[in-house]
């Protein structure tokens, strides 16, 4: 019989070693305006490049959820000039595991999550195409066409990643933090820290080809604000395996710098307006 009480070896075993498994789909790079990406990013991060990197997937076997499908966007940047990684600007999800996958990774990383109303992703033979809509309208349109990229040399970038065969290890920066009700009702974020989750993955498929991509919008999204100037290339790619092993805490951080860097990926705009809600059921 199912109880509200979990038993000490449940506990223990809370999001071990959260891993998305079996995950397939398009990864796409493209130029972006390096002032408005730098604006983006909290310091002390710094952007490596002023390339907007992102996924559309069907993670198949997650150890946290059902299957679901997720769409990412993410800047390069490095901590320190010493700890190179990923910087997610946005995160979206659909399908049956997003709820639980959404939960496991806002709540328990501090990942940007939230869920979109669909996610398409389709492949026939050498062609794939993605769509991302929320609040009715498309936010990301890609397509990839199995061949020469679009610019060979971003695959530079990529090379460790990529590799066939053999685990690599890639670092992702987020922004932790408490959020404290005060007598008079309103919030304050507390605790604010930057911390990076350590990440092992194992691609067995890798396929370049070009790529096309359109952005869109909506107030509680605005994708078309990483604008896109020059698309540089796109793949489809399995990773075998893909685990969240380790997380360090690097630093404590400056609420009132941080916090409005973070909440538009997290939250919609009704969280700081009331009068601003969709009424469509």
């Amino acid at each position: 019989m199912a109880s509200y009480i979990v038993n000490d070896e449940d506990v223990k075993n809370f999001l071990k070693l959260p891993s998305m498994n079996d995950q397939e789909g398009i990864g796409f790079a493209y130029a972006t305006d390096e002032t408005v990406l730098k604006r983006l990013i909290p310091q002390p991060l710094k952007l490596i490049a002023p390339i907007v990197c992102g996924y559309v997937v069907h993670m198949g076997k997650p150890t946290f959820s059902r299957p679901y499908l997720e769409q990412s966007m993410f800047a390069l940047v490095s901590y320190k000039d010493k700890m190179m990684g990923a910087y997610p600007l946005n995160l979206l999800l659909d399908g049956p595991g997003a709820e639980s996958a959404v939960i496991a990774g806002r709540e328990g990383a501090g990942i940007p999550k939230k869920i979109a109303d669909k996610i398409e992703l389709y492949r026939n033979d050498n062609s794939a195409t993605a769509k991302v809509m929320r609040h009715g309208k498309v936010l990301l349109d890609v397509s990839w066409q199995k061949g020469a990229l679009n610019d060979p040399s971003i695959m530079q970038q990529f090379a460790g990643q990529l590799s066939l065969g053999k685990e690599a290890e890639m670092n992702s920066f987020f922004y932790t933090y408490d959020l404290t009700q005060h007598e008079d009702g309103a919030n304050t974020f507390d605790n604010v820290e930057l911390v990076t989750t350590q990440l092992r993955s194992l691609a067995d498929q890798v396929e370049p080809g070009n790529l096309s991509i359109k952005l869109g919008e909506t107030d509680d999204d605005p994708f078309s604000e990483l604008k896109v100037l020059k698309p540089l290339g796109a793949t489809w790619f399995h990773l075998e395996k893909s685990t969240m092993f380790n997380t360090i805490k690097l630093e404590k951080a400056d609420a009132e710098a941080v916090i409005p860097k973070l909440l538009t990926a997290r939250y919609d705009r009704c969280f700081f307006n009331p009068k601003a809600v969709d009424y469509t059921i």
